[in-house]
Parts: C-alpha cells; sequence; structure tokens
C-alpha cells in the first residue's frame, strides 16, 4: 500500500472514545501489542526516496518514508508513537510530523497516535505543551516527566478532551536511569516505586484515571552477564497501580528487551501494555523495500506477543 500522497490536513478529529478503550479496540481487532515508534533520522534515510525529492531539501521525502512505513505496519500496528526531538530537529519537521498524524488520522482512524516529548515543567508552561500537542500536532496521547511535581500532569488534562492518554515516565530502558529511578527513599522503595505511586494518585486527583498510563522498561538481561532476566518491575509496578493505569513498554528490538517476559509480568487485558520498538522496525532496510522490510519486522513483534499470550 506504499505511496500514498502525503495527507496535509491541518486538523482531524479524533474517535470521541477515550485512549485506552482504543487502545483495547485496536488490540482486539488485529491481536497485536505493537506500538511502532515514527522516528526518522535524515542520514538514514532510503535513497530511492533522497534522490525523489532532493529538490524540496528532504522533508517531503521524511515524511513520505515514514507514510509509507505506516502503510506496510498498518495491519500489525495497536498504536503509534512518533517522537517530538526527531522532528523538531529537521529542518520543517513540524509539516511532517503533521502530515503523518493527519494521513493515521485519515486512514487508519481506529490506531491511536501517541506523541512521545516527555514534557516537564511549571503548570503555566505545560499549558502551553497541552495546546502545542494535542490541540495543533492533534496527537491522541503524549507522555510527561514528573520530576517537578503534580503540576507537570494536572495542566495537561483538558476536561473537553478528556479521553487523551496521560503518561508519565517512571522506569525507563535506558541504563543510565538506574543512577536515579533506583535510588533508594526513607521508606526503603526505589524511587521509581514511589513515582508510581504519585502518578497514579494524581491521575485519580485530575479525573484521567481511565486513559492514564506509565513508562515501564521491557524486561532485560542482567547487563553483568549472568543470564538472569529482570522483569520485576513490572510485576512490582501492577502492584502498586493494579491494572488502573496502562504501561508503555520500551525497550524491546535494538534495546534486545524480552517480549515473552514483559507480557508475564505486566499483561492484564487488551489495552493495558503496548510494547514499543522504533530503530528495529522503521531501519529494516534502506533499500527500495524499506517499507516492506519495516512491516516484517512489525509482524515478527506481533507474532512474538501472540505466543507470548497463548501461554499465559
Amino acid at each position: 500500500m506504499a505511496g500514498r500522497e502525503i495527507a496535509l490536513a491541518t486538523h482531524v478529529k479524533i474517535s470521541k472514545d477515550g485512549f485506552r478503550e482504543k487502545l483495547r479496540l485496536r488490540q482486539k481487532s488485529v491481536n497485536s501489542l505493537v506500538c511502532v515508534g515514527l522516528d526518522p533520522l535524515p542520514e538514514k534515510l532510503p535513497r530511492c526516496l533522497r534522490r525523489k525529492f532532493f529538490l524540496s531539501r528532504n522533508w517531503k521525502a521524511i515524511a513520505q518514508w515514514m507514510i509509507d512505513i505506516v502503510d506496510e505496519t498498518a495491519p500489525y500496528a495497536s498504536m503509534y508513537k512518533p517522537q517530538k526531538a526527531h522532528y523538531e530537529a529537521i529542518p520543517n519537521g513540524d509539516k511532517i510530523l503533521r502530515a503523518v498524524v493527519a494521513y493515521i488520522h485519515e486512514f487508519y482512524p481506529d490506531i491511536p497516535v501517541f506523541l512521545d516529548c516527555k514534557r516537564g515543567d511549571i503548570g503555566r508552561t505545560q499549558q502551553r505543551y497541552k495546546i502545542a500537542h494535542f490541540e495543533i500536532d492533534d496527537v491522541d496521547g503524549m507522555n510527561f516527566s514528573p520530576y517537578m511535581g503534580s503540576s507537570c500532569m494536572a495542566p495537561l488534562f483538558d476536561p473537553v478532551h478528556a479521553g487523551r492518554a496521560i503518561v508519565g515516565l517512571c522506569y525507563t530502558s535506558n541504563p543510565e536511569a538506574r543512577e536515579v529511578q533506583d535510588i533508594i527513599c526513607a521508606d526503603g522503595r526505589p524511587y521509581w516505586q514511589h513515582m508510581a505511586e504519585k502518578i497514579h494518585s494524581w491521575a485519580y486527583e485530575i479525573g484521567v484515571n481511565e486513559n492514564a498510563g506509565l513508562v515501564m522498561a521491557a524486561a532485560y538481561e542482567n547487563p553483568k552477564g549472568s543470564g538472569e532476566i529482570f522483569s520485576q518491575h513490572l510485576s512490582q509496578c501492577r502492584e502498586i497501580v493494579g491494572s488502573d493505569m496502562w504501561f508503555l513498554i520500551p525497550g524491546v528490538g535494538k534495546q534486545k528487551g524480552f517480549v515473552r517476559e514483559t507480557v508475564f509480568a505486566s499483561y492484564v487485558g487488551e489495552g493495558s501494555i503496548a510494547i514499543n520498538s522504533s530503530s528495529g522496525i522503521i531501519f529494516a532496510s534502506s533499500g527500495k523495500d524499506y517499507a516492506q522490510a519495516a512491516g516484517c519486522k512489525a509482524k515478527e513483534l506481533r507474532d512474538e506477543g501472540r505466543i507470548a499470550l497463548s501461554e499465559m
């Protein structure tokens, strides 16, 4: 299905269903937990597109690249996740992001679009981010950094669009995160558990609990090489928040997270987790088969998740 014209609609209304329900219905429809990350790097643009769009200085080429990948991965995707910085760092990147989001809303309206932007600031600034991302970028959900407290979350909530997802960073997949997130608090718990509890309570206070979520890393191998697979953080977080919150799970694909162990430790029904892969899918090939190769990688991840669910 690659090659449709780039959609440049300025605003497409999202589904009136809340994000969590939209995700649940999509996962039920395609039997997939896959979140496809759409994080372009200009230096990895397939040469066939570079030649075709040379005179437009590549912004249309990058938009077409991401749209072609959307077409080929859509049968296996339960959601899409563009990463904001990957577009901000490209000239005309705002046009690219909004074209891709508008395209998904137009041709795949049942697939939610989540913006990975990790905003975290004082309330007045968060209100600006709410307008920038929910109204102008027109995404169905976004994430935030909770370091500055409850004002990082509450101003992102809009009662007019109460169904949008607001997701807090909790236990991230980058190894350096352990330097901060695993610090032991006075009550004996690691800091990330404290944050899970706080974000959970903030979600109830502002009335977004149905669609609120946490970023939780996939199960991973002990970096010391013992062969042990860590998934306790996922099961421990479930003990804290129950099934109230959904988990956006990075760390598979290029980061080599373990799908089976991730599913076993965190899945509590359709719409409860989304397993993201970005580089492992969109950079699967730099040749003319770039879109088809991405589709194959998305299918592989979909199938891994299916097998894990069948074993539960």
